[in-house]
């Protein structure tokens, strides 16, 4: 099953990837949803180097192995082009637009607990270290992810065009913390594959979403 799993992923993310550059990378596009494709690309990377390891060896390596560097990867390119490209344009710093700075934290704190639920779980070992960063890289990204979820809208309709993508995309940071804790608590099959069904399908229409989100001001 688990087979199975990861080559849905790796498909889903490929596709999304393949999408992305065809749309592009033929011409000259915005930044920032290049730095958004390249992160569905190094997501494939990691999903497809697991998914190998699967078909050689029967099971993914346990403590750190490469493919964890595709995944963690793709949560820096989503933080990289929230925090460079876009925040400045949301957010001003001042004061009026404090409250949804304050509540924004929340995301971040709810990684913090699923952390804490794991590392209970598993105790003090690589795994937990290795996720321990996987949990910081996810925490900040989905900082912005819900910041700009509900931080009023700007001049060219910046964040209404964002929405639906900044709605998938925390979804997507909270599932991946979620198949960390499934993987510890050893839950029940049928879980697990709707996890995945679930991520494969955001994957999949990751940069469609965006694509028709920012095409009134980028493209």
């Amino acid at each position: 099953m688990e087979k199975y799993l990861y080559l849905l992923l790796t498909v889903c993310s490929a596709a999304g990837f393949g999408y992305g550059l065809y749309r592009f990378f033929r011409e000259k596009s915005a930044l920032y949803i290049r730095m958004i494709v390249f992160g569905i690309g190094s997501t494939m990377f990691g999903r497809l180097f697991a998914l190998l390891q699967i078909l050689s060896n029967g099971e993914i390596q346990q403590g750190f192995h490469v493919g964890m560097l595709g995944v963690l990867g793709s949560f820096i390119f989503f933080f990289s082009a929230n925090y460079g490209t876009i925040d400045s344009l949301v957010d001003d710093r001042t004061p009026k637009f404090r409250k949804y700075r304050w509540i924004a934290i929340l995301a971040p704190l709810a990684t913090v607990a699923m952390f804490v639920l794991y590392f209970l779980k598993v105790g003090f070992c690589w795994d937990a270290l290795i996720h321990f960063v996987e949990m910081t890289a996810i925490g900040c990204i989905s900082y912005f992810h819900l910041k700009h979820l509900i931080i009023p809208d700007v001049q060219f309709g910046v964040v209404r065009s964002l929405r639906m993508y900044n709605l998938q995309a925390l979804i997507y940071a909270f599932l991946c913390m979620l198949e960390m804790l499934f993987d510890a608590y050893a839950v029940p099959t049928f879980c697990t594959v709707i996890l995945y069904i679930l991520m494969s399908v955001i994957l999949l229409i990751f940069v469609p979403i965006l694509e028709k989100g920012v095409k009134s001001w980028s493209i």
